[in-house]
């Protein structure tokens, strides 16, 4: 049975104008999540979320992993999960670095 291509699947949100707001506020929410998630499990060192963090990050490195051997290159998929680890980690440094956590 053939993997599906994600990629077929969020294409429309980066092509279609209209669903740009839609996209803006799905990474939003998991730039969000991932910022909330590195905080608790670095800077307070709370168990359940370094159980959160290395499922986040086990899921993140098959998806990318799966499109990389399938592709050669990475797709939207691999761009977008890159995307939303690194713009997680610099919305955690920034909340640290203004006090709020």
């Amino acid at each position: 049975m053939p993997e599906p291509d994600l990629d077929r699947w969020i294409e429309p949100y980066f092509r279609d104008p209209s669903l740009w707001p839609v996209l803006a506020v799905a990474v939003a929410i998991l730039v969000t999540l991932v910022a909330a998630v590195l905080l608790l499990a670095v800077v307070d060192r709370n168990l359940p979320a370094m159980g959160a963090l290395l499922l986040l990050a086990w899921m993140s490195g098959d998806a990318t992993l799966r499109q990389l051997r399938a592709r050669r290159r990475l797709g939207l998929v691999g761009g977008l999960v890159l995307s939303v680890w690194a713009l997680g980690a610099l919305a955690a440094l920034a909340a640290r670095a203004a006090g709020i956590f």
